[in-house]
């Protein structure tokens, strides 16, 4: 039997992101996919980060809990049914986006999801958080996204998987979201609150 894709989040208090953000992002889940269970991962919660590890740095908690798991960064907006990536969880070992600036990077980790153990990320990260943390710096290698870029293996790309579903802000919403877009994701500026039409 398949065991149920959960919707997972992280946020570590403090900085730019809230509560409030995490019950922005929990609406939209209960609206686009009913009774899927949502968790956030963070400082003041259940279940709790475990380290202090700055910023974006704390998604690597994300890999001590055993998949199928559906995450997404708390500026991710949900437009449409998602249950075509909550599939996708359960039948793939560990699903990113690919980068939304391809001649940099590979991947992007704002929306992820793997369906078994994973730990092996987390537990390499823990042996020297400090170093992994240093030698993503460049654009190649940047943030948590090149830590688990160079560990994590073979994966799928959500683009590949389900096309069409999953856009950039940026790169692909100019003239509005594109018909058929379910998740739309925000990096850098501006945040989707700051966006009149996705506020709510």
């Amino acid at each position: 039997m398949i065991e149920q894709t959960r919707i997972i989040t992280v946020l570590r208090s403090g900085g730019e992101y809230h509560e409030g953000h995490v019950e922005r992002l929990r609406k939209q889940c209960e609206k686009h996919a009913p009774g899927v269970p949502f968790l956030c991962l963070s400082d003041v919660g259940d279940p709790l980060l475990l380290h202090d590890w700055p910023g974006w740095w704390s998604k690597i908690e994300l890999f001590r809990l055993t998949g199928p798991f559906l995450y997404m960064d708390l500026d991710t907006t949900i437009r449409g049914d998602i249950s075509p990536l909550l599939m996708a969880a359960q039948h793939h070992d560990f699903i990113a986006l690919r980068d939304f600036n391809p001649k940099e990077r590979d991947i992007g980790s704002g929306l992820m999801a793997w369906r078994g153990d994973l730990r092996r990320l987390y537990d390499e990260f823990a042996k020297d958080p400090a170093g992994h943390m240093a030698a993503c710096r460049s654009r190649r290698w940047w943030g948590d996204q090149g830590f688990i870029d160079r560990h994590v293996g073979s994966r799928e790309y959500w683009q590949s998987l389900v096309p069409g579903a999953v856009v950039s802000w940026k790169k692909h919403c100019r003239n509005g979201v594109p018909s058929g877009a379910s998740v739309v994701c925000f990096h850098g500026k501006p945040r989707p609150w700051d966006v009149k039409e996705l506020a709510a």
